[in-house]
């Protein structure tokens, strides 16, 4: 744990500890964690994964507590989620299921990527020629998987699993975590792309019917390129208290707009996005942020919704900084973030490198404690070592009601 003061002046005083939860395997590698429940009593579970450059995670393992943390099962390797085939390189990304509070069901949202003709993990960055394509997938009860669809198209078939018409229809890249109603309705939403991912869409919804079972897509979403410099990113979903779906996006900066967040609104059948409009303090000010994850999750114990993300005080520069890491209260009325809630959970400390990374975490909620528990890899810290990154875990507890 950090004791230093934040390196920022000004800066608010974080109000959890920084505790160690997990090392790194090696140098030069950064260890990941996605937390979960398997179900509506105390089995968690847990996915781990490493990487040695951007997006690309290899040796993923799941182990589960029976609970609630207190023991675990030894690792377990994930088959099958990097495989080289003779057709290209298929990488289907792991998920923690999200167990819905009101019918107990558990929902898991993956996402599978395929390189045709290329091995797993090729990207060329500098030309932005992706060859790569997404699709999202969703299993219930741990029954098969369901391609998630905003447009006509064929399913994944495992016997012909490049088959061109399948690739280049319904591509959506995942959102961090779906929202749920008492009604039964369950929302998620996703990025969607057209032939290559430079291709953007925009954003969808995806509902769930409670009576028919159904999933279906609400109308994209896009932004216009002078509003943000990779389109839409990791859409956020939260259910508001009047029935209203709120969905807040990645954006980026561009020579005319500063770094913000985008959201939509849709109403409770989930049907119609609005149009994206900047995403602000209840209050109607301009609320900074990077080019980076955030995440929703409303308090059993008082009821609140709560946004985890990076909320600066100043204009970001693209992707950074990545701190401090915040959280504030949602006010629903408004769909806005209330200025004198923001907290900060962690920033950079006295010493530490420009380069760290308050980003990338996971959320849940310890069922018995109902305090808020974040999972974050916390990359940059280490300056001779940028991708040698442990994982830390920050215990955020909501005042009661």
């Amino acid at each position: 744990m950090s004791t230093r003061p934040p390196a920022r002046p000004n800066a608010l005083t974080p109000i959890c500890a920084r505790e160690l939860y997990a090392r790194s395997p090696a140098p030069g590698s950064a260890l990941w964690i996605n937390a979960g429940y398997l179900d509506a009593g105390l089995t968690r579970v847990e996915l781990a994964t490493v990487s040695r450059v951007d997006d690309a995670y290899v040796d993923w393992t799941r182990r589960v507590s029976p609970d609630n943390g207190r023991t675990w099962s030894d690792p377990v390797v994930i088959p099958d989620a990097v495989r080289e085939t003779p057709e290209g390189g298929i990488v289907v990304y792991p998920a923690a299921p999200f167990i819905d509070p009101y019918t107990g069901k558990s929902y898991r949202f993956s996402m599978q990527r395929q390189w045709p003709g290329q091995k797993c993990y090729t990207y060329d960055w500098k030309t932005g020629d992706f060859r790569y394509t997404d699709h999202l997938f969703v299993s219930e009860d741990n029954g098969p998987d369901q391609l998630l669809r905003y447009e006509p198209g064929p399913d994944f078939n495992p016997a012909r699993p490049f088959d061109p018409e399948y690739l280049h229809t319904n591509n959506a890249y995942f959102g961090t975590h779906p929202a749920f109603s008492p009604d039964g309705r369950v929302y998620y939403a996703g990025t969607c792309f057209g032939k290559k991912p430079t291709d953007r869409r925009g954003v969808g919804l995806f509902t769930r019917d409670p009576k028919s079972g159904k999933w279906s897509a609400s109308n994209l979403q896009p932004l216009a390129p002078e509003l943000s410099a990779v389109g839409l990113e990791e859409p956020a979903s939260a259910r508001l208290a009047d029935g209203r779906v709120l969905t807040v996006c990645r954006g980026h900066k561009t020579p005319t707009m500063e770094g913000v967040k985008w959201m939509t609104l849709a109403p409770a059948d989930g049907k119609t996005l609005a149009p994206m409009q900047e995403f602000r303090y209840a209050d109607g000010s301009r609320l900074y942020s990077p080019s980076s994850i955030h995440r929703f999750y409303r308090s059993t114990r008082n009821g609140k919704l709560y946004w985890f993300a990076n909320i600066l005080d100043h204009p970001p520069a693209g992707q950074d900084p990545r701190y401090p890491l915040s959280v504030a209260e949602i006010d629903e009325a408004k769909a806005g973030v209330i200025k004198s809630s923001v907290q900060s959970l962690d920033d950079r400390r006295e010493g530490e490198p420009e380069a760290l990374q308050l980003s990338n975490f996971s959320v849940i909620e310890n069922r018995e404690t109902l305090n808020i528990e974040i999972y974050i890899t916390l990359l940059g810290l280490n300056a001779q070592d940028f991708w040698g990154a442990d994982v830390y875990r920050y215990v955020f507890s909501p005042p009661a009601r």
